[in-house]
């Protein structure tokens, strides 16, 4: 295993979470009875704990506004106390080292959050989890965060003539009294409570070819069927090129589902929830689409161990969809979705300061920012033009490797980045993730025909510490070979020769930093100085 190395000083978890090292969920068995009768759910969660540190004999878990009416492992009671934020369960003093503990926690009451009930967008009634990110515990109890992933399985009744899509593989469907039905969903590959997920609707089902070996089914409401397709886009070719570039599919299935999310398009593993009025006639979410699977390897398969480093997630993802058009449709449209990234990011920073580690944000919904989305996106783009093409991409499929099923900090990505390229990106990680901003460059440049040079002067006028900028300058347009020089503080200066003066001298002519230039042609009889 790669040993890691970690200078990076956001070494320590930030987000305030107190973390449980003497337990670890193995595994939820989440038994859910839904009705139409009226929004209140009946529940009997089992969750399985490895006892890390039988010295510690009371487990926290999350869960707000149900009632809780006993707490058990194998048949005995256990004592438990209900807090602000869920349940203190005193374990028995016969637990060791090593031993599974299986508590099994009834439950019952209507969900506030976590669990939507509603009808949906055609009147008819619909049931849909939608947890990032720590709403999880308004409907089954749980250990709510990304560092503590596990295996789920469901069984949910309800009335027969809703469809239930979950995590995982299909196990059984039953019929049951009064006219229900008890569908049985297993998860075997650990997955984080925010993506732990069921969908209750009328569906239609739309199976998709794929060479992958993977099952592609749209679950989409009646209406909405004919225009699945249409709506999706180029899914099993978004599974080949992920699957080519990082490594298989993670899980068993990928279902891609019309929902009530409130997001325009929820990770959830294997079980993709997307926002019910994205679909119709004339529609399209295929970047939506595509930044969802590329979720499915970075965010879902490696988590991030901490909510401020949720980048590695989002930033993955976002920069994934415009992997996929680079791959699907070429160069041109990769550089239109990176520049509407870039412009989203611009707009941001203008109204909003910090980086994108920012331990100030304590609400963890405001972490859903251009910073972890745009700008992230742009901070793997000029990692792979900092290294290279190949040792990017083997970077990345290392990266998974490595943390597939488990967590990670930006440190961990970092390590992994040097270890392939063989080069020191401490300075590349703490300008891009720990300063604010991005370069704002401004400039002026003069070809001196009695020295048969061109003089190029670059000033850094952002607030705040000066960013070191490997540039690359085009004098001719379409030119393939370009000039290079290293921009380390605030000013530089920068003379090459030319026989003629340029047509156009142009920063960065492949966009391959995220930053503004504002250059002028300006002749001075001598070259000015600082």
């Amino acid at each position: 295993m790669l040993a890691i190395a970690v200078s990076s000083a956001f070494a320590q978890h930030t987000d305030g979470y107190v973390r449980q090292p003497a337990f670890d969920v193995a595994h939820y068995m989440l038994d859910l009875t839904l009705s139409d009768a009226s929004n209140i759910i009946r529940g009997e969660a089992t969750v399985n704990v490895i006892i890390r540190d039988a010295t510690d004999s009371t487990l926290h878990l999350n869960l707000k506004g149900l009632e809780v009416t006993s707490v058990t492992s194998t048949n005995r009671a256990l004592a438990f106390v209900r807090v602000s934020d869920g349940l203190l369960v005193h374990l028995p003093q016969t637990v060791a080292n090593g031993d599974t503990l299986p508590l099994t926690v009834a439950y019952a009451g209507e969900p506030q959050d976590g669990l939507i009930i509603r009808s949906n967008k055609f009147g008819r009634r619909s049931f849909f989890a939608d947890n990032w990110p720590d709403r999880s515990r308004y409907w089954f109890p749980s250990v709510d965060h990304p560092s503590d992933k596990a295996t789920v399985e469901f069984r949910v009744t309800l009335p027969s003539r809703y469809t239930v899509i979950a995590n995982g593989r299909l196990h059984d469907v039953s019929d049951e009294r009064n006219g229900n039905k008890s569908w049985h969903w297993i998860e075997r590959t650990p997955i984080p409570t925010y993506c732990m997920v069921i969908g209750a609707a009328e569906f239609a089902e739309t199976s998709v070819s794929s060479s992958s070996g993977v099952p592609i089914t749209f679950y989409t409401f009646k209406e909405d069927a004919p225009y699945a397709h249409e709506n999706f886009g180029r899914v099993a070719e978004m599974m080949a090129f992920f699957s080519k570039m990082i490594g298989p599919f993670p899980y068993e299935k990928l279902a891609l589902v019309q929902s009530s999310t409130r997001y325009g398009g929820m990770e959830n593993a294997s079980a993709i929830f997307f926002a019910e009025n994205s679909f119709g006639k004339g529609k399209t979410i295929e970047g939506t689409t595509a930044h969802e699977i590329a979720h499915q390897w970075f965010g879902d398969a490696v988590t991030a161990a901490d909510w401020h480093h949720v980048w590695l997630s989002e930033g993955f993802a976002t920069y994934g969809e415009a992997l996929f058009y680079e791959h699907a449709e070429g160069q041109q449209k990769f550089r239109e979705v990176m520049r509407r990234s870039r412009d989203n990011y611009f707009r941001f920073a203008e109204r909003a300061g910090g980086p994108i580690l920012d331990t100030t944000i304590t609400n963890y919904m405001q972490l859903l920012n251009a910073n972890n989305y745009a700008k992230a996106a742009w901070v793997l783009h000029m990692l792979r033009n900092v290294i290279g093409e190949d040792k990017f991409w083997q970077g990345l499929a290392a990266y998974y490797r490595q943390f597939k099923n488990g967590n990670a900090l930006t440190q961990h990505f970092q390590a992994v980045m040097e270890n392939i390229s063989g080069k020191p990106l401490d300075w590349f990680f703490t300008q891009w993730l720990q300063q604010p901003g991005y370069p704002k460059l401004e400039g002026q440049w003069f070809w001196d025909s009695s020295a048969k040079t061109v003089v190029l002067e670059l000033r850094q006028i952002q607030a705040g510490e000066p960013f070191y900028l490997p540039l690359d300058i085009a004098s001719q347009p379409g030119d393939s070979e370009k000039l290079h020089c290293e921009m380390k503080e605030n000013y530089l200066r920068f003379v090459f020769s030319a026989d003629k003066p340029p047509a156009k001298l142009e920063i960065d002519p492949d966009e391959k930093i995220l930053m503004t230039v504002n250059l002028t042609n300006e002749m001075p009889a001598k070259a000015s100085s600082q």
